[in-house]
């Protein structure tokens, strides 16, 4: 079935979901098990999958180092969801390359191969890097800061030029219930530790998050909406908020003083530069303690949703305040705090 009969009445579309077992897979698929698309969740072996067969949904097999594997899970799907990304801390070159890059030709051409039309892929607003004049909307210059960015970058230009029925969506930083191994969820759970104390930079610099169901949201308006169809949307909350303003939050669910410092950057810089040489010998992955998050702290991320608004109609249901609440609690029910 051409993806495109659904929208005069053909039946619900077969969606291939690359990583389904990830945290935002996990949120997506649970939406989409209530209908009306099927999903088909791709996982890689050796994965957990106890979230998608709790659900009772259809998996396959699936490795974006593998042309076999790939060309196996898109035959009878209408659309490809491709979430499944290489992303660490301490992230390896030569992996970004294989896995974003490499992976995502290899997931295009298997499209091309068996008759997929649909393809949804999901960028970041890290291929855009720092915003020179906030906020930024999806035509401001790419300015990818780091190599998972880059890759972003790379990625989409593949998209942008497969022929494909192709959306790009660019969520910017996802936080909410599951997210345990991710720059917000250190983030959120650092304000229990020392990092709490301080700010770095004037804190006047913005960030701006989303929650994972409004990501989830995004995704399935574009889905079957020919307006779609080669356009890329920033995906976020309504607005950026300050770093003073996301630790005032913080220190309100905590209970805890807001940081009572500020540390200067190049004084800031000048201290991790130990502190990872440290974490990298004992082969510890620490977000906060990276000079690399320096320079994000003390950089813009604000991003505007008016195109996601227009074209898809995308409004975000959590405001900051409530989804950090919400998070925080499933954390602490969890284990986590």
């Amino acid at each position: 079935m051409a993806w495109q009969e659904h929208l005069t009445g053909g039946a619900s579309l077969k969606v291939l979901v690359t990583g389904a077992t990830g945290f935002l897979g996990g949120h997506l698929i649970r939406e989409m098990a209530k209908g009306p698309h099927a999903p088909l969740c791709a996982y890689r072996k050796g994965s957990d999958t106890r979230s998608i067969d709790e659900l009772g949904l259809p998996k396959v097999n699936f490795d974006l180092t593998d042309p076999a594997s790939m060309s196996e899970a898109v035959k009878g799907v209408d659309a490809v969801i491709h979430l499944a990304a290489y992303y660490t801390f301490t992230g390896r070159n030569d992996l970004y390359e294989s896995i974003n890059v490499q992976g995502t030709r290899r997931l295009l051409e298997a499209c091309q191969e068996n008759g997929v039309k649909r393809f949804l892929y999901c960028s970041s607003t890290e291929a855009m890097g720092p915003v020179e004049h906030p906020p930024a909307n999806e035509d401001a210059p790419l300015n990818p800061q780091y190599e998972y960015g880059r890759s972003k970058v790379k990625a989409e230009e593949l998209v942008n030029s497969s022929g494909l029925d192709w959306t790009i969506l660019r969520p910017s930083g996802i936080y909410g219930p599951s997210n345990v191994d991710d720059v917000a969820y250190y983030f959120i759970t650092s304000f229990k530790g020392f990092a709490s104390k301080f700010i770095i930079g004037s804190g006047k610099n913005y960030i701006q998050f989303v929650h994972v169901k409004d990501v989830v949201k995004g995704f399935l308006l574009a889905l079957d909406n020919p307006t779609a169809v080669t356009r890329t949307y920033i995906i976020s909350q309504a607005r950026p908020y300050t770093y003073e303003e996301v630790y005032r939050l913080l220190a309100d669910i905590f209970g805890q003083p807001e940081p009572r410092w500020r540390l200067k950057k190049r004084l800031a810089i000048a201290l991790m530069f130990p502190i990872e040489g440290f974490n990298t010998l004992i082969g510890r992955e620490n977000f906060l303690y990276r000079r690399e998050t320096v320079e994000s702290v003390t950089s813009d991320r604000a991003f505007t949703i008016d195109r996601a608004r227009r074209e898809l109609g995308y409004e975000p249901d959590y405001d900051l305040p409530e989804g950090m609440r919400e998070t925080v609690a499933w954390y602490r029910e969890n284990g986590y705090l």
